[in-house]
């Protein structure tokens, strides 16, 4: 039953998984491990909840994982936020974690063993999961852009400098940025920019806040990807994507053999 309700509450954002959907669970330890250090790799932003917590509905949690140990088959994360939920977790306690990478919603449970403090405030360690489950997502078409004709992108921050790149790829619901060189000052997953802006190459200005979900630096080609999440689209400036997607998938097929 809770698994149930937990599955609708995991879902309910953007990321659509449509009854059937292909369904796959990675159970052995160097498959978990694996996995787990592309999500530190990547500086993935995660979404938790705390199990039979005694909240009156489960609440949506954020948080990184910053250390992996496969022999020893623990992990470690950043604390939770809102930080009122670090308190809330005692030896035992299961968490369920969640995330979308490229395309295809992973989840996965874990059991809490201690909290550990240091100078940048609490951190969680954590039993490797049992297996981890990924779920193929609907709209999660994503098409590779041409860095031959590339498209600029531009962010806004709040606070930062602005980013200026182009797209390496394109989904109805976010988009991967390609910038040359290290990120400065470097970059926090979640963190949000009030303008995500790009012209695609039919001249359609698409413009929206947008949502940092991972990143990674390639220290040999030197070069920064990031993760971007579209927030706040309009209706309009959503079929508008959804049809150069559609065009995109329809070209991408006339081209194949």
């Amino acid at each position: 039953m809770l698994s149930g309700i937990l599955g609708k509450f995991f879902n309910s954002d953007n990321d659509k998984i449509k009854l059937g959907s292909p369904r796959n669970i990675k159970h052995s330890a160097n498959d978990i491990g694996n996995m787990l250090r592309v999500y530190l790799d990547d500086n993935h932003l995660l979404t938790a909840v705390i199990l039979e917590d005694n909240q009156k509905k489960p609440e949506k949690l954020s948080t990184g994982i910053i250390h992996v140990d496969e022999k020893q088959r623990i992990f470690v994360t950043d604390g939770f936020l809102p930080e009122t939920a670090n308190k809330r977790l005692h030896p035992g306690a299961r968490v369920q974690f969640s995330l979308t990478h490229q395309g295809i919603r992973h989840q996965f449970e874990a059991s809490w063993k201690k909290q550990i403090e240091d100078e940048t405030g609490p951190k969680h360690l954590f039993d490797f999961p049992r297996g981890v489950e990924q779920v193929q997502l609907r709209d999660s078409f994503r098409v590779k852009m041409s860095q031959a004709h590339p498209i600029k992108v531009a962010l806004t921050h709040a606070e930062k400098p602005p980013i200026t790149g182009t797209m390496a790829d394109l989904s109805a619901t976010g988009m991967r940025m390609r910038i040359v060189g290290l990120v400065k000052p470097k970059p926090v997953r979640g963190e949000q920019y009030t303008s995500c802006h790009f012209v695609l190459s039919d001249g359609s200005s698409i413009a929206c806040v947008g949502r940092l979900m991972h990143w990674q630096y390639d220290s040999d080609a030197d070069v920064s990807y990031l993760g971007i999440h579209f927030e706040s689209v309009d209706g309009s400036t959503q079929r508008t994507l959804n049809r150069y997607l559609t065009d995109l998938q329809r070209k991408q097929r006339q081209l194949s053999p």
